[in-house]
């Protein structure tokens, strides 16, 4: 039952990123590899911080909360007001995704049963797929 939740996880994360991929690919030819690189950079040496610290970060999750309600009203905002978010919150949102990787392989390392290793996945991912949108939004906004 996990995997399949992890299936129809990846199926809906792809429905998502599918059109700003279409879009960014005929707007920004290469942007999706350079924010792809980005990406793996940026998480990758977030989660080895993670690995070899060892520390708990659990101490994020009041922050992640706090920044995800504040990010929320921010686009309910924008759309309601018709004010665009710019550079400035996608810079934003990627500090917020790095926060959240950092978060959630510290729960992986510390919190997470061997038994809930795809859950555990389910969030990292999650929280990649997030640095990799608001990258791939901020490469976009650079390039027009």
């Amino acid at each position: 039952m996990q995997y399949f939740a992890y299936a129809m996880y990846v199926v809906v994360e792809a429905l998502i990123f599918v059109p700003l991929l279409y879009i960014a690919e005929s707007k920004a030819p290469g942007t999706i590899d350079s924010a792809t690189l980005i990406t793996a950079l940026g998480a990758g040496g977030l989660m080895v911080v993670a690995h070899r610290t060892r520390k708990d970060f659990s101490f994020l999750r009041a922050i992640l909360m706090w920044g995800g309600i504040l990010a929320l009203i921010a686009i309910a905002g924008g759309l309601v007001f018709g004010f665009q978010l710019g550079t400035w919150f996608s810079v934003l949102m990627i500090g917020f995704a790095g926060a959240a990787v950092l978060y959630d392989t510290s729960n992986i390392i510390h919190q997470y049963p061997e038994d809930r290793y795809v859950s555990a996945a389910m969030q990292l991912f999650a929280s990649i797929a997030l640095m990799f949108w608001y990258v791939l939004r901020l490469m976009m906004g650079s390039r027009n």
